[in-house]
C-alpha cells in the first residue's frame, strides 16, 4: 500500500542535509520554519504559501516567493528557507519521483523541474487552503481508498497548474560550489535516463537502450542513476510498473494478467513475484484487502 509519513527524517551529510524515504508520500502542515542549512531529497516537493511569503536558496541562488502561491520544484537540487514574513502556514507536499512521472503531466513542465526549475503557481484559489485540509483529513483518517483520492486530485492541481501560467526562475547549476557540485553533477544525463523510462516502462526495454540515450558508457550511466536516484535502473522501472498496476488495481475491474501486461510486465508471474516481494501480499489479496475495508468503514 502507499504510505504517508508525517515528516521527512533527516540524515546529516554536512555541509549538505539529504533526507531519506524517497519512496514514500509526505504531508506536513506547519508555520514557515527557517532551515540552518541546505538539504535534498529525491521527491517532487509542492509548497503552498497560505499568508505569508518565503526565501529560499535553490543551489547556492535566492528567489523570493510572495504570499498566497504555490510553488514546485524537484528536491533533489539543494535547498533552504532562509527568510519568512507572515503569520500564515505553509503545507509541504512529498511526492515520490517515480510516482510523479507516470501523471503525464505537459513534457516541458517536468523537464523544467528535471533541470533544476522552481515553478510557481500564479493562479492560487481560495478554496487551495480548504482542500489542502481535507487532504490533510484523508490522510489522517489512514484509509487506503482516501489516499488514492488525494493522491488524484494532488495530481490533477499539478496537471491544472502546468496548463495555466506560471512563473520560473531562470535557475542554473553555476556557479556551484565544489561541496555542491557532487550533489548534482550528471543531472542532464539523468533526465535523459529518467525521461526515456517514463516514456517506455511500459513496454519491454533494457539497459543498453536507457543508457545509450545519454551517450555514456552503460556502467558509467548505470553508477550516475544509483548514486543520485539511490534505487537502480532495474528497481526504478519495476517501481513505476508497480505503480501503475497499483492504480489499475484499484481503479478498474481488469484481471491481473491484463494489468501485467500493461504495468509493462512481461507475464503474470513477474508480476507476481516483484509484487509479493515488495508488498508481501499478492495483487489480488491488495484488491481484495481494499475491497473490504471500504465494507467495513
Amino acid at each position: 500500500m502507499s504510505q504517508w509519513i508525517n515528516r521527512i527524517e533527516l540524515k546529516k551529510n554536512s555541509p549538505l542535509e539529504m533526507q531519506g524515504q524517497e519512496d514514500q508520500f509526505g504531508f506536513q502542515r506547519h508555520k514557515p520554519q527557517l532551515m540552518p542549512t541546505s538539504h535534498w531529497h529525491g521527491h517532487i516537493e509542492i509548497n503552498y504559501l497560505f499568508d505569508c511569503s518565503a526565501d529560499y536558496l535553490f543551489s547556492g541562488r535566492k528567489i523570493s516567493v510572495p504570499e498566497g502561491r504555490m510553488i514546485i520544484f524537484w528536491a533533489s537540487f539543494p535547498h533552504q528557507m532562509i527568510a519568512s514574513e507572515g503569520q500564515g502556514e505553509m503545507v509541504n507536499i512529498y511526492l515520490p519521483l517515480n510516482e510523479f512521472l507516470t501523471w503525464n503531466i505537459s513534457h516541458d513542465f517536468t523537464r523544467q523541474l528535471l533541470h533544476g526549475e522552481v515553478l510557481v503557481s500564479n493562479n492560487l484559489y481560495s478554496s487551495d487552503e480548504q482542500v489542502t485540509k481535507i487532504w490533510q483529513q484523508d490522510i489522517e483518517n489512514n484509509s487506503p481508498l482516501l489516499v488514492e483520492q488525494v493522491k488524484g486530485e494532488i495530481r490533477d492541481r499539478i496537471r491544472r497548474m502546468s496548463i495555466e501560467d506560471y512563473t520560473s526562475f531562470g535557475l542554473t547549476t553555476v556557479g556551484l560550489d565544489k561541496d555542491n557540485k557532487s550533489v548534482i553533477n550528471g543531472f542532464n544525463h539523468l533526465q535523459t535516463m529518467l525521461t526515456y523510462i517514463g516514456d517506455h516502462y511500459d513496454k519491454k526495454i533494457t539497459i543498453a537502450q536507457i543508457t545509450s540515450s545519454t551517450g555514456l558508457h552503460q556502467n558509467c550511466a548505470m553508477k550516475l542513476f544509483t548514486r543520485i536516484m539511490h534505487v537502480s535502473i532495474k528497481q526504478y522501472i519495476n517501481q513505476l510498473r508497480l505503480q501503475h498496476a497499483q492504480a489499475m488495481l484499484i481503479d478498474s475491474n481488469k484481471a491481473v494478467l491484463e494489468i501485467a501486461l500493461e504495468a509493462g510486465f512481461g507475464s503474470v508471474s513477474r508480476f507476481y513475484h516483484v509484487f509479493s516481494n515488495t508488498y508481501n501480499m499478492s495483487p489480488l489479496e491488495f484488491r481484495r484487502n481494499l475491497d473490504t475495508y471500504s465494507i467495513e468503514n
